[in-house]
Order: C-alpha cells, then structure tokens, then sequence
C-alpha cells in the first residue's frame, strides 16, 4: 500500500481552472410582494387578510374603503397587512391599493371566483381571479409562512345539515393548516353548538378572548349561548399557545373568537328573529350550497337597513386590531425561541431541536450564495489594460442560486420545490433579486449591514472566460441562527450546500447531519473556495461521514486533495483502514488492461483516479466534471459483487472488490461519461457545472440513492445531469429555462 501513496502522489499534476456563472424560468408561480417578503425574511409580525369580503361581501365601493381601513388598522397596531387573491389565476399575497382595486372592479363584474380549497386549482388553471375564503386564505398564508390571519366571521355547520351535510371548508382547514384565525365567532345565521363540536373532532383549538366564563360570540352578538372550550385574556396568552402549538407540530390550526364591541353588536334577539325568516325565504326559494350564506347575509342587511353591514365592517376591524397585536407578541417572542433552538444545539441536542416529524415541505434545500452576475462579452482582439468595446447583461446568479433553479426547473412539476437559503444586502440589488428570482425566497436573509453578493465576468467572443470578480462577503456571514430556524422549518431530506459559506456553517450542517441523518452534498465552488472544507473540525470518514457527495472539477478536485493532504487528513488512524479495504492497487492492472487506454491512462497522468480514491473515505460519491471530456463517478460500495457495476451510459466502468468490511465487501466504483453530444453551440459555460449539480441534486431527492440502485438508475440519473449542463451551455443566460423540459 506504501507503494501505492508513492505512486499516487507522483502521478498528481497541474489541472486546468474552473468557471462561473448565471439564470431564468417558471410554470405556476405564487406572487408575494416585496413589503411582504422583506417581512418574512426580518421576521416581522404580519396579518393575513382575506379577500371574499371585497369579492362577495360588501357592495362597490365600500369594500375597496375597508379594505384600505382595516390595512391601516394593521398597520397601526405594529403589524404588517397581507390581503391575499388570486389575479388572473395567480395566489398573491399582499395586495397594492391598486390590484384592489381591480379585484373589486372585477367582482363588479361578476368575473370573481369564491377560491376555497377544492377552487385553488381550478382558478389557478383557467387564469381566474378569485377572492379567498378562510380555507383559501389559511392555506396560502401557511405556504408564505404567515401565522396569523383577520376576519369578520367564521363559516361552519349550518342548521339542519345533519340532512344537507352543507358544512363549510372553513372547519376543515381549521383541522389541518396551522395558522390561527381571529374573528367574531361563527355567523350567527349556523348552528354554533355543532359547529364547535366539529371542530373539536378536527383538533382545532377554540378560544375566546374575555374573563372566566365567557361564551363564544355569535358574529353579529356577543353571546351565543354556547360555552368557549378555552378562555384567553391577553394577546401574549394567545401567542403562546400558537408557540406550543408549533413546538408539537400539531398542524392543526386556531381560532381565536374575540366578542365584537358591545357600541356594535346587535341585539340577540332582533338576530334571532331576523335569521328565522330569512332561513324561511332561503327554504321556499330552494338557496342552498355556495349561495346560502351571501344570501341570509343580504336578508339579514335588508332587514335591518343596513346595520349589520356597519357592524360587519366595525367586527372586522376589531378583529385585525387584536390579530396584528397577537402577530407583534408572536413576533416579540420568535428570538427567545430561537436562542432555545442554539442552546440546544451548544449543548449538543441540535436533533431535539430540529425534531423531525410529519413533514409538510420535502423538497431538497440549497445553501449558499446569490448574487447578481453581470457577465461582459469583449469584442475581439481583447486588449489588457484597456478599455475594449463588448456588450454586457446582468441577471441574478450565485452557485447557490444557480443550482437552486436548476434543482427546481428539472422538476417544476413536482410539490417538493428546491428552496434555497442565503442572503441579500438591504439594497437595490437585493430587492431585485427577491423580485425577480425564479425561485422561492422565503428563506433569504436581509442583511442590513453587508452588500448583496456581486459577480462580474469578462468573457471573449466565444464565451470563453478571461477574469472575474466575485464579492462574495455577504454568503460567508450566513447568520447561523438563520440556517437553523430555516432548517427546522423545511426538514430536509437532501441539502447541497456550496463553498460561498463560512467553515462555521459548514460544521453546523455536519454536527446536523450527524443526528438528522440528511443526504449533504458539497459543492467546492472554486479552486480556492474548495480548500475550506479541509478545515472543519468535525469531518469524519466512512462510515460515519457526514458528506454523501462531492462535486468538483478536476481543478477543484485537486485542490481539495491538497488541503487534505496538508491538514494531515490523510494520516489519521481510521482513513487508512477504509482506503486498504478497496483493495484499488491489487485491482488496478487488471482495470488498465480491460478498459479504454486513451480514457484510464488520462485519468492515471491527470492524477484524477488517485485523488479520488484517496478522498473516497471521506466523500463516499463523488461527480468529478471535466468540461468537454465528460465526467468521472467515483463511489464507494458496500458488498459491490450484488449489483452489476457496468452502466450503458459509461465506456469506462471498472468495479474493484475489496476485503470484509463491517458485513460487506467493500469496494470501489469508477465510470466515465463522456458528453451526450459533442456537435452543440456553446454559447456560455459558467453554469454549465451548477446546472449539472443541481439536477443530480434533484435526482437524489425524488429517487433516493442513485448510486446504489443499479446500473439503469445510476446511468439515467448521470445523464440527465450532463443533459441539463448541455442546455446551459447552449443557453447565453446562465441555467436555461428549458430545464423544465428535461426528461
């Protein structure tokens, strides 16, 4: 074996240098505004509002002057409002003066959909608008990650549904989508009594706001008779329980009943009386379904000259004044929480703290950086030390962005969406990147104190690079605090994190998966960059290492090499057990006689085979990419001689069985891909090798283990990858849109 190190090490020569990068692309796409987005990501307290109050429940113009009034409302009791519809078929969460506008100019017009649960698809497919119900406006509030949500009054079970079974969705949602509603109580044209007895089978905790004693209201009346199953007093009450709510993750949601003021309540019995004759004429004229309740609520306005109307209205802004004050003591509330979540993780007990149960969102997650790239083609002969005439054009770019987007377009189709946490500066740069970004956002930290990452490159004609600047700061301080409350919240199954980040960061993800036992990948990013990952404290080998893949260049690939070689990686006790059980230089002979010369003696000059075997322990897969001559896949199998090694998309595929190892035979896989087709147009390589990334990345989560699934999967897998870095490379913005496409 000592002769083996002597030779590998002497076959290890120069290798040529990495590129850059870029993006574009979507299907359906949910609208959050800046103000909204920017509160999300600083953890401001925000206000859900819904919209089939301005659609269906109150007459042109009244319903665009509340809407504004009760924004207002919001806004004066410390929170951030978010009326959320759909426009033209796309879920916006926070709506503009103006976009209300042309929501209640539609319902003008009787163009409105009524959106609750079973319409979101339905409206988002034929392009409709819609106004959002409780169910409709839980649920979109939930994806955002809003908590908290204002209304006038609850639907339910209306009277004699033991024989119509009309039971509104409202209680439904109540059951299954954690975010708490605050309003008047159930209208009071419903049984109230089983109203509260459905949604205590559904799990939704039901609590009114006054002292001991006090019942639930009844929308339009204080008192509906019916005892409240919990009592709250303050809105710091309220707020814990949606806390413990959240610790359980219960996924069950809140209503929070809050009696409208006693100056606009209506008398109980004026109520009583004016909703038996309108269910009466409801009964004879054969209303029922969607148009029962709008038509008891007309009745009800009709009867009483308008008065329930004004309340109505008077109910909703109570309503959003005691919802935007249980927001901001949620909000308050959030670091003590978070610094719990450190605690534990110092401590050691980093799984108690990011406990993995029911998991809402599986999609595979991207840490790292984003950035905007301007990329400078320079007309030819370049001239140095000039100014050279050439055009440019800036998009948003970052590795962490780019293998993001190309992870989420490879699969658009699919509800597992790549979520991709970093940072922004508080700048006209970051504001455009969580405008414009094809991606979610929702976990990209607003740095008010650094600038947003920048990458400019200068390229020639044919798109080859001369140099670049990369101002990358911004990545590299990633608060930790951010990673982990992200990361509690998406539970991850995947996560490729690159080199932009700090080595603190690094380590916190390998203490993570340690206990989490997520699939990370690395991605080196640069020659430089790359070395960090040499220098984690808590790097263990097989097999009980923390990565699960490696995917450098062979510049790359060789820098990490050094830096373990010059940390002393290489010499400590358990490394070397691993590497001999491979067995690689008794097999070795037999893989230069049987294999393509051309392609294994490269691979031997180049020192590519021999640092990858020697980082093995480390990184049990590894995808080295090297640009026009295809790829190489390193991979270190357990008991090989189960699985046909010899994939169809290789010409070179050589499998060494090595000796006993925990039960197994372990050994090595290595294969070759060469590109999938040489007659192309390159018109940019810098996110040819994110792209690539990304999509195994995207592989690996919907499929699991690729690498030990046989040689069919694998194969599929690998060239779906090096087909994706094709249409990059074809594509003169960075990852292509036509990813989506990708099969």
């Amino acid at each position: 074996m000592l002769a083996m190190n002597r030779f590998l090490r002497s076959q290890l020569i120069s290798v040529p240098r990495r590129r850059p990068r870029l993006c574009f692309g979507r299907l359906y796409h949910i609208k959050i505004s800046n103000e909204i987005q920017q509160a999300l990501n600083a953890r401001k307290p925000i206000v859900a509002l819904e919209s089939t109050i301005i659609t269906h429940g109150l007459p042109y113009p009244q319903n665009i002057e509340m809407a504004i009034q009760v924004e207002s409302v919001i806004r004066e009791n410390g929170a951030i409002p978010a009326t959320i519809a759909f426009l033209d078929g796309e879920p916006r969460i926070g709506l503009s003066v103006d976009e209300v506008r042309q929501l209640a100019g539609f319902a003008l017009q009787g163009a409105v959909n009524k959106v609750s649960r079973r319409d979101i698809s339905y409206t988002m497919a034929k392009r409709m608008h819609g106004g959002t119900t409780i169910s409709g406006t839980m649920i979109l509030s939930h994806m955002a990650g809003i908590k908290v949500f204002a209304t006038g009054g609850l639907g339910g079970v209306h009277k004699g549904a033991e024989i119509t079974m009309d039971i509104s969705a409202d209680l439904e949602e109540l059951g299954r989508t954690p975010v708490a509603v605050v309003c008047a109580g159930p209208k009071a044209i419903l049984d109230i009594e089983k109203t509260m007895e459905y949604l205590e089978t559904k799990g939704c905790t039901v609590a009114t706001m006054g002292p001991d004693g006090t019942n639930i209201p009844g929308f339009f009346t204080r008192d509906s008779g019916v005892k409240s199953p919990v009592i709250f007093q303050t809105c710091k009450e309220a707020a814990e329980i949606i806390k413990a709510g959240d610790f359980m993750d219960l996924q069950s949601g809140y209503l929070f009943c809050v009696p409208p003021p006693a100056d606009a309540a209506l008398d109980s019995t004026l109520v009583a009386e004016t909703i038996d004759r309108a269910t009466e004429e409801a009964q004879r004229l054969g209303v029922n379904g969607k148009k029962l309740t709008p038509f008891l609520l007309g009745e009800i306005a009709r009867r009483t000259a308008g008065k329930s109307v004004e309340s109505n209205v008077q109910f909703v802004m109570n309503n959003a004044k005691i919802a935007a004050q249980i927001a901001v003591e949620l909000a308050s509330s959030s670091d003590v929480s978070l610094s719990k979540v450190e605690a534990q993780a110092q401590a050691g007990s980093i799984d108690a703290a990011l406990h993995t149960t029911a998991r809402i969102l599986r999609g595979p997650v991207v840490v790292g950086s984003v950035a905007m790239d301007t990329h400078c083609s320079l007309r030819e002969p370049v001239k140095m030390a000039d100014s050279n005439p050439g055009s440019t054009r800036s998009a948003i770019g970052g590795v962490g962005y780019n293998v993001a987007l190309a992870s989420f377009l490879s699969n658009s189709e699919s509800a597992n969406h790549t979520t991709l946490i970093s940072a922004v500066g508080s700048d006209l740069s970051g504001s455009a990147i969580l405008d414009k970004a094809k991606i979610p956002v929702d976990a990209i930290h607003i740095d008010k104190t650094l600038p947003t990452a920048q990458y400019i490159s200068l390229h020639r004609k044919n798109g080859e690079l001369i140099i670049a600047c990369a101002d990358m700061k911004i990545a590299a301080e990633l608060p930790e605090k951010h990673l982990m409350d992200q990361l509690q919240r998406l539970k991850p199954g995947v996560i490729l994190t690159d080199a932009n980040v700090s080595v603190k960061i690094l380590e916190t993800l390998v203490e993570l998966q340690q206990r989490q036992k997520f699939r990370l990948i690395f991605e080196p990013t640069s020659q430089v960059k790359a070395t960090k990952i040499s220098e984690l404290k808590n790097l263990k080998v097989y097999p009980n290492n923390s990565f699960y893949l490696a995917t450098p260049t062979v510049c790359e690939l060789k820098s990490i090499f050094e830096s373990f070689d010059k940390q002393g990686l290489f010499n400590i006790d358990n490394w070397f057990p691993v590497l001999d059980c491979l067995q690689v230089d008794i097999n070795l002979k037999e893989f230069q006689r049987t294999s393509n010369t051309t392609i294994v003696q490269d691979v031997l000059k180049r020192g590519i085979f021999q640092m990858g075997c020697y980082l093995l322990p480390y990184f049990p897969r590894i995808i080295v990419k090297d640009g026009a001559n295809g790829l190489y896949v390193f991979a270190l199998t357990q008991d090989v001689t189960k699985s046909p090694h010899q994939s169809t998309g290789a010409d070179v595929s050589f499998a060494s069985i090595g000796r006993d190892f925990m039960g197994g035979k372990l050994g090595l896989l290595f294969e070759h891909y060469p590109i999938p087709n040489a007659n192309i147009t390159v018109r940019n390589v810098t996110a040819a090798g994110d792209t690539l990334a990304g999509v195994i990345l995207n592989e690996i989560n919907e499929n699991g283990d690729v690498f030990s699934m046989g040689s069919t999967v694998r194969s599929k897998s690998v060239r779906k990858s090096q087909l994706g870095a094709q249409m990059s490379v074809e594509f003169e913005g960075g990852v292509s849109p036509k990813l989506k496409n990708l099969t």
